[in-house]
């Protein structure tokens, strides 16, 4: 199934800095739980998914994942309740996480950029988490730490 024919509007496609909004619960079983719209990033391309709460009869659910099938599956906190399908919720992000995934995922563009210009090396793997993340580059060997060589850098033509 394509993202196209989803039940779910994701909300954060069209505004990233969105953290709570109401929705209704289309399904809710041992795959997770499916709304009619939601602003859980799912994750990809190394980036974890949104974490947050959803907020139902003076109940909560944790969110501590989220999975793309043939639907996109908001995963609870083991133990946690869920929402029967057609229950009216209230979803919030954890601003915080968000925020710090947002941070790292710019500055990795960022990384990219840099390593890209000065080596000419591609991305090759990676992963991140909240302010953390690694990132692998095809370099054929390590460059030297700057200004440990005179002169222009290896690699980097007509660089100082």
């Amino acid at each position: 199934m394509s993202e196209d024919s989803w039940r779910t509007h994701r909300l954060e496609l069209d505004d990233q800095t969105l953290r709570d909004w109401d929705a209704d619960v289309l399904a809710a079983g041992p795959d997770g739980v499916v709304l009619d719209k939601s602003a859980f990033y799912p994750g990809g391309g190394g980036q974890p998914p949104d974490h947050g709460v959803l907020l139902w009869g003076g109940v909560q659910t944790r969110i501590t994942g989220v999975r793309k099938g043939d639907d996109l599956y908001l995963i609870p906190a083991e133990g946690d309740p869920l929402p029967p399908a057609g229950t009216a919720v209230r979803g919030a992000i954890e601003d915080e996480r968000r925020t710090a995934l947002m941070r790292t995922h710019s500055g990795l563009h960022v990384l990219c950029g840099v390593v890209f210009r000065d080596f000419g090396a591609l991305v090759t793997g990676g992963n991140m988490e909240p302010l953390s993340a690694r990132m692998d580059f095809n370099l054929p060997e390590v460059p030297p730490p700057p200004g440990s060589v005179p002169g222009p850098r290896p690699g980097c033509p007509g660089r100082p």
